[in-house]
């Protein structure tokens, strides 16, 4: 009897805990993302992108860029491109995010983040995304792929 009200309590915290990530989750997506710092949009790129929250990801990418990428043009190619990840990795998460520089129009950042594979095994990747502010916020210029936005 004991184990069973054990296990009751238990399977309720859990609930819980997922019910309010899921009410988190919704908070960003009605954040506005201008307003957001050019670390905070590292960061929420990639808590987007490890949720599989597309279009909170695309939200923060230059129209220059959308323009030039050809899997960027659009909501849905950008969706189905990002989509592949996960045919051979389980997720991402953000290990550390640093401005390296910044300015009024432009901004370097700093990013470690870890790659879940399929297998379990986790691969760090660091490098540095451009952000440059644009009337709607800092908007990631080149957050992946050879295209760059250079307006």
């Amino acid at each position: 009897m004991k184990s069973s009200l054990t296990f009751v309590i238990f399977i309720v915290i859990l609930l819980s805990a997922c019910t309010k990530t899921q009410q988190e989750q919704k908070a960003i997506l009605s954040q506005d993302v201008s307003t957001l710092t050019q670390i905070q949009v590292v960061t929420l790129y990639f808590q987007a992108w490890n949720s599989k929250q597309y279009d909170i990801m695309y939200s923060l990418i230059s129209d220059g860029f959308k323009q030039i990428e050809p899997t960027a043009k659009s909501f849905d190619g950008f969706k189905a491109y990002m989509d592949k990840f996960y045919e051979t990795a389980n997720g991402v998460s953000v290990i550390d995010v640093q401005t390296q520089y910044e300015n009024d129009k432009e901004a370097g950042v700093n990013y470690k983040i870890e790659i879940i594979g399929k297998d379990g095994a986790k691969k760090d990747f660091e490098s540095v995304y451009t952000l440059k502010k644009r009337s709607n916020g800092w908007k990631l210029i080149h957050p992946y792929g050879q295209n760059i936005d250079t307006t």
